[in-house]
């Protein structure tokens, strides 16, 4: 018989190899395949543990797929939504943004012309009040030289009036005891 390599030509080989050598060499052989069999074992059951799995994995895409499409869909609705609605708006936005910086331009403008008118407002004021304020002060002296004129005038009016009052009043009282001493002397007085 031929001789071959490998492990088959040293177990057919008739050599000076004992019987204990090919106890020993079956022994290890029944080893390796005892070892194969236990990987291909764990091979299979891991084949079938991975299949589970991926039937569960496929499950679960399944229902998440099926609970989660609906939304997305949603979502890719929404968002198509909302880039035509910000489509529209930015124009607009644009628009009201230029015409509140044209505000703010006009408003500024208008406050700083407010705010010269206001202080010349209050220049004006402050001359008004000053120049009232000296027409009060003439005004009160005219009034007080007027009243005080008024006093002397009255002084003098009674003191003018008084004097011929008193002169006529005596004057009245002499002719009224003359007449009343005339009645009494008279012939008309004694009747009585």
């Amino acid at each position: 018989m031929p001789v071959s390599n490998g492990p088959a030509a040293f177990l057919l080989q008739e050599s000076d190899l004992t019987q204990h050598d090919i106890h020993l060499a079956m022994i290890f052989l029944a080893l390796i395949a005892g070892a194969l069999v236990l990987q291909a074992v764990g091979v299979l059951v891991a084949s079938a543990i991975a299949a589970r799995m991926m039937m569960r994995a496929r499950n679960l895409v399944c229902i998440l797929d099926a609970k989660a499409g609906p939304v997305l869909d949603q979502t890719t609705t929404i968002l198509h939504q909302t880039q035509g609605i910000l489509a529209d708006l930015t124009p607009k936005l644009r628009s009201v943004s230029e015409n509140a910086d044209h505000i703010s331009a006009t408003v500024r403008t208008k406050v700083e012309d407010l705010s010269v008118m206001v202080t010349e407002l209050n220049e004006t004021m402050r001359e008004i009040n000053g120049r009232t304020q000296a027409q009060v002060k003439r005004v009160d002296g005219i009034v007080s030289d007027a009243l005080d004129a008024t006093e002397e005038i009255s002084k003098t009016v009674q003191q003018g009036i008084k004097g011929p009052v008193k002169q006529i009043a005596g004057l009245i009282a002499g002719v009224q005891a003359a007449v009343k001493t005339l009645v009494e002397r008279s012939p008309f007085g004694s009747r009585r």
